[in-house]
């Protein structure tokens, strides 16, 4: 009943914002899936479920744990700490809307459940390892593989690691010593979580058979 009457005020109130994403998002996901051979491959969904959103496949569109963590680290240390879901990421790369407001985070919980009803979660990860930043000329997925040299389909760990670290500390134009030493460092933590959420269901929703039968590329989640 909630649902019922809130998901219509959301439409409403954010239409034109709505209308660019669910635009947007229907041509990614029908790109990505009509063209498996250069898909981001399971391995980097799995590695950006367990460093930006690890609780993925439980919540709504937004993390209250996520966002709390991150209001209480502002205000006891002072430090920025994202919050952000997949979804909500989603949201921000296709509106184009990046201000620091808290009427830009409410608009982008609001439309992040509303990417949550319409898509199923599994196909999200992809959708926005597809359309994130990862540097220099590295405007989406395909780009970032290309310009560092790598097959989009057949990454190993490592270099998938590699690529999904670059959504954190995107890479320059002219790489320094620091910026390679941040992505290492957060490559290699990307691997442990992965090993981790291998074993404690992370990536259950990733992994489904009954939620992939109409997916052209499922691959199984390697078992530890």
């Amino acid at each position: 009943m909630i649902d019922r009457l809130f998901v219509p005020v959301i439409e409403s109130v954010f239409r034109a914002d709505w209308e660019t994403i669910h635009t947007n998002l229907d041509a990614v996901c029908l790109e990505i899936e009509s063209v498996p051979s250069v898909a981001p491959p399971l391995v980097a969904q799995c590695l950006l479920v367990s460093g930006e959103d690890h609780r993925h496949r439980h919540h709504p569109g937004f993390d209250f744990i996520a966002i709390g963590r991150a209001i209480w680290r502002r205000i006891s240390r002072g430090t920025r700490e994202g919050g952000s879901t997949i979804e909500q990421q989603i949201v921000r790369v296709l509106t184009g809307r990046y201000e620091r407001t808290i009427m830009r985070k409410l608009r982008e919980i609001a439309l992040a459940t509303l990417v949550v009803k319409r898509y199923e979660k599994y196909r999200l990860p992809a959708a926005y390892l597809w359309i994130g930043y990862y540097g220099w000329r590295m405007n989406g997925y395909l780009n970032a593989c290309r310009q560092l040299g790598l097959s989009p389909h057949a990454l190993s760990t490592q270099d998938a690691a590699r690529v999904v670290a670059r959504l954190k500390y995107p890479q320059p134009k002219t790489m320094s010593a620091k910026r390679m030493s941040q992505i290492e460092q957060r490559a290699k933590h990307l691997c442990v979580l992965y090993r981790k959420h291998m074993i404690d269901g992370s990536y259950k929703h990733l992994n489904d058979q009954t939620v992939h039968e109409h997916s052209a590329h499922h691959q199984p989640v390697p078992q530890p």
